[in-house]
């Protein structure tokens, strides 16, 4: 039987509202050990704006000398609609969309609310 994305996506998610600042978001993503945050207006999982990783904090922020307590998340976030994925569906067809859209990282959607997030760590750890 193939494996899910349910059986190896994170949960709870980690968010930042979309006023929130860069060091806001850095903050969050360290105090959970995450390596990005999804922007939702007011914790609403169903209007996920985009996403913050730390690729974007190094490329956009620090980088280019900027100071993370005065930029917002929504200059250097990826902006939505965000690549997506169904709970239900393989780990197989999850690999094969972070590779054509080289991305890392696939927010779970269940019934158009966001449930999870499954990322290309997530997958190797299923790799014996």
């Amino acid at each position: 039987m193939a494996m899910k994305v349910r059986d190896l996506m994170s949960y709870p998610i980690a968010t930042v509202r979309p006023e929130a600042t860069v060091l806001e978001a850095i903050r969050k993503m360290a105090a959970e050990r995450k390596g990005s945050v999804l922007v939702a207006r007011d914790g609403l999982l169903k209007e996920c704006l985009g996403i913050v990783t730390t690729s974007q904090v190094f490329l956009r922020v620090f980088a280019e000398g900027r100071d993370p307590a005065k930029v917002g998340v929504r200059e250097i976030m990826t902006p939505g609609p965000l690549i997506t994925i169904d709970l239900d569906t393989t780990t197989a067809e999850a690999a094969r969309l972070m590779r054509e859209h080289r991305v890392r990282r696939l927010p779970v959607m269940k019934d158009g609310a966001l449930v999870g997030i499954i990322t290309s760590k997530d997958l190797l750890a299923c790799v014996q």
